[in-house]
Formats: structure tokens, sequence, C-alpha cells
């Protein structure tokens, strides 16, 4: 990933702090960290025990020195907020301040990393049992964190329905498409009868 706006130093010292807090200092910055311009610097996370906390596997289940999700957002939590300004580039999405952050990075949990044989999501690849659960607080579950209560079930109130049913999409991740209908002389979906 690409940062902008944090020095070099002031990364390695907020990853060591999460790594330690919340990893058992397994998380750190891959040695191939540097300065790529004079205002920003790529670097990666690892870990050190590719089955230790903070470790995911590949997509295809092999082990290797990949962090994980929940560590990734929690060392890039703590950078944005002790530089709110700061913007991050990484392969999933691009992240300008800490409020941008806090908006986009909670949807690339369930982003598909696997082939289309084997689908799976990137907070799936977790080595650790749990791993993450005491995470940001801006990750809360949105019942649990939204002030205004929610609409009784039996409500027949049009806007409680819908905000109810907003806030359980909000919970629930994506279900995968599924297309219905005859398959075309190429074996592939005829786009001519979906939805029909």
């Amino acid at each position: 990933m690409n940062i902008r706006g944090v020095s070099l130093d002031d990364f390695y010292a907020v990853t060591n702090d999460v790594s330690r807090r919340a990893y058992e200092g397994n998380v750190i910055v891959a040695p191939e960290a540097r300065w790529s311009r004079r205002s920003s610097f790529n670097a990666r996370l690892r870990v050190v025990n590719s089955r230790g906390p903070g470790a995911r596997t590949a997509a295809s289940g092999r082990h290797g020195p990949y962090a994980c999700w929940h560590a990734y957002r929690d060392v890039l939590w703590q950078m944005f907020v002790a530089n709110p300004d700061a913007t991050a580039r990484t392969a999933l999405a691009t992240y300008r301040g800490q409020s941008g952050f806090e908006r986009d990075y909670p949807a690339t949990r369930y982003r598909v990393v696997g082939s289309v044989a084997y689908p799976v999501s990137m907070a799936a690849l977790c080595v650790a049992e749990g791993c993450g659960a005491e995470g940001p607080p801006f990750l809360r579950v949105p019942d649990e964190c939204d002030p205004r209560p929610l609409a009784a079930e039996g409500s027949d109130d049009v806007l409680a329905r819908i905000e109810r049913e907003l806030r359980q999409a909000e919970i629930a991740p994506p279900e995968p498409m599924v297309f219905e209908g005859p398959v075309s002389l190429l074996d592939a979906p005829d786009l001519a009868y979906s939805g029909r």
C-alpha cells in the first residue's frame, strides 16, 4: 500500500503498538518498506508466525506471512486517528482521511478474493478464531451504536419497515447472485432471459 501524510517512522510505531496490544507482537511492517517519493512510502504488513494472531491464509488456503483484514483495519485505523488527513492507497480501495477510511473500509470485509469456483471473502481468511473481534469502535454492529430506537417488528409504518430492513442489510454479508434461466449454446447464461 502507498501511504501519504505519515512518516515511515510513525507508521512503524503505530504498527508495533497495535501489534503488541492486539496481536501478541505477531504483526510487523515488511522489511521492504521504503519511501517512494518525498511525501509517500510503500509498505505492507506481515506476520512473524503464519499460524498466529493477525495471520491469514491465501485464497487457496496456503499459509504464508500474510496479515489479515483485521490487522490492516486496526493498524490503519490507529494511523488515521493519529493523522486524520493521511491517505492510504491499497489494492482494495483508496482511503482519504479518517472519515474516508471509516466510511469505506468496512465494505471491503466482504470483498471476494477467491476464484470463481471457490469464492472467499477477505475476513474469512483469518487463521485465528475470533480474530479482530475487539476492533475499532466504528465497526460495531449498527444496532448497538445507532442511538435511534428500532421500530417494533409488527409496526405497519412504511419508513420503520424500510429502516429495519436497511439495518439488517448492513449486518448481513451480501448474497451471491444466481442466474435462473436457460443456458445458451455456448454454456453461458443467456442474459435475454434474466429477470423473467
